[in-house]
């Protein structure tokens, strides 16, 4: 009778220890706040190929795996995502995360903040195979500080993640789509600040973020990568799905189930067999699982060369707050993306009384030195100060004197450089160089000619400078006497239409964009921009 109690009580127990194992459904806790903020920026650049993934892992292990992440992890829930994968191809798995929008690795190291007072107890009182990271893209080109100390964190998970039974494993996500990172600098792992903006297209920042994330595995001692952004890219060059959320950083919902097939891929070192698609409009069964299984166990590196219009249109304005009154840099960037399908990235250097005078000094140039420096400009416009008129043959001469000393610096950059006339006033005050002042002095007598006859001096004397150096001119002086009736919103158009028109040496097409303008003043604007072009 003992012997038969004793095998009931057995029978019992065990029982009891696979009801309490889960058996194999996904168990998903995810914190997330409500921001949609995507982490802000990064690159990459590697072409070495993925780690081989070919550890075995039993058929029927229970794996564990912990996410711990971002909003570029969290959209569409992406770790549930992954358990449904998993569990379509026969996997057991239970899944956890702690997400939150624009976290780093550091968060969830500081028992302050509200994702490592959950992350940390986690890590201590669970078993784990995997603690899936993700090297934040506030990690930039532009500075160390913030790889730094999202490696050390990286670090100290993983130290708790081998306490737990298992490693870290690396996700690597995609470049920003929308052409801009955020460069950050982090005084201490819980001081991480925006510094500054930069412009970096798609392909050369998922191939940052990808160099970043083998640089980060072989620190951690040759750990996995799941490469998701490597993963888009193989995708995009193939397919027209849109990876991407409407804010061109966050996946959308393909996107997110092509980085959760990585995922898998990444961790059980096999083919994707099946993706239990809940999208409709959803790409063909045997598509995303091909893309990852090409990626991570194929070793697919895609091909991150960029295109002419991957690469942006950088335009450099020289002059005074006149060139940015009725916005031209903008609407040509505008133009340029409508009709070259190229970004833009345009810069001023610009004073409100603006001489050529003020940028020959290089230690007080309004920032020209250090903007020819951090990029490489297509086309230069250069302004001709309403300082020179007919009378002030000695501020004429000291203009010309500085833009000798200028023009190398800009011909080493470009031969797409340009002066700018602006439109005379009437009867325009008379400047000398008497009195030292660098911005010259105003002698208190006037022109005694009209608006247009000024405009036309300035023509006469950008055309002059214009042979000496062999560069351009753009008339815009004169064309905006031909616009009769001049609204800000038209005169934006025209000075932006009439910077295409040089820079790319051909006339503005009838098909671009209007800008706001009705189309027949648009397209009066380009005809007075050709004409004077």
């Amino acid at each position: 009778m003992k012997k038969f109690i004793s095998l009931i009580l057995a029978i019992l127990l065990a029982f009891g220890a696979v009801a309490c194992s889960g058996g194999g459904a996904a168990d998903v806790t995810t914190v997330a706040d409500d921001t949609t903020e995507a982490p802000k920026t990064e690159t990459e650049a590697a072409t070495d190929p993925v780690p081989e993934t070919t550890e075995e892992i039993q058929e029927d292990k229970m794996l564990n795996i912990l996410f711990l992440g971002n909003s570029l992890m969290y959209y569409n829930d992406m770790p549930d995502l992954f358990a449904k994968i998993a569990t379509a191809n026969g996997k057991k798995v239970s899944v956890q995360s702690v997400t939150k929008g624009s976290a780093t690795i550091s968060d969830f190291t500081d028992e302050r903040t509200e994702v490592g007072k959950q992350a940390i107890p986690l890590l201590k009182n669970n078993s784990w195979d995997y603690v899936i990271i993700e090297p934040s893209r506030r990690i930039s080109p532009y500075e160390n500080t913030v790889k730094e100390v999202e490696l050390a964190s990286a670090k100290k998970i993983q130290e708790l993640a081998k306490a737990a039974g298992g490693d870290v494993l690396l996700y690597s996500v995609w470049g920003n789509n929308n052409g801009t990172v955020i460069e950050y600098n982090a005084l201490n792992p819980t001081s991480i600040s925006e510094v500054a903006s930069h412009h970096m297209t798609r392909k050369p920042h998922t191939k940052f973020m990808h160099e970043v994330n083998l640089e980060f595995a072989a620190a951690l001692g040759g750990v996995k990568v799941a490469p998701a952004g490597y993963a888009f890219e193989n995708c995009i060059a193939k397919y027209e799905f849109n990876l991407y959320h409407s804010d061109e950083r966050h996946p959308s919902l393909i996107g997110s189930y092509l980085a959760a097939a990585v995922i898998y891929a990444t961790v059980f070192g096999e083919n994707v067999e099946k993706i239990p698609y809940s999208i409709s409009a959803a790409p063909a069964n045997g598509v995303l699982e091909g893309i990852a299984n090409d990626t991570v166990l194929g070793g697919l590196v895609p091909d991150l060369t960029e295109d002419a219009t991957d690469k942006p249109f950088n335009l450099l304005i020289v002059g005074s707050n006149l060139m940015d009154d009725y916005s031209c840099a903008s609407v040509f960037g505008k133009l340029v993306k409508e009709v070259e399908g190229r970004n833009v990235v345009s810069q001023y250097v610009r004073s409100s009384t603006f001489v050529i005078n003020d940028i020959a000094n290089e230690k007080s140039d309004l920032g020209l030195r250090t903007a020819l420096a951090e990029n490489d400009w297509d086309a230069i416009v250069i302004q001709i100060s309403r300082r020179c008129t007919k009378s002030a043959t000695d501020v004429e001469a000291s203009e010309l004197a500085a833009l000798r000393t200028v023009m190398p610096l800009f011909k080493a950059e470009t031969d797409k450089i340009f002066l700018f006339t602006l439109n005379s006033k009437s009867k325009p005050g008379i400047f000398t160089t008497a009195g030292g002042d660098p911005g010259y002095t105003d002698s208190g007598k006037k022109e005694t000619y009209s608006a247009a006859e000024g405009s036309a001096y300035f023509k006469a004397l950008a055309d002059k400078w214009a042979a000496e150096f062999g560069i351009g001119v753009i008339n815009y002086g004169e064309a905006y006497h031909d616009y009769k009736n001049p609204e800000k919103i038209g005169l934006g158009y025209l000075q932006a239409a009439m910077i295409y028109n040089a820079v790319f040496d051909k006339d503005l097409p009838e098909t671009a964009e209007t800008n706001g303008n009705p189309a027949a003043t648009a397209k009066s604007l380009r005809e007075i921009a050709k004409k004077f072009g």
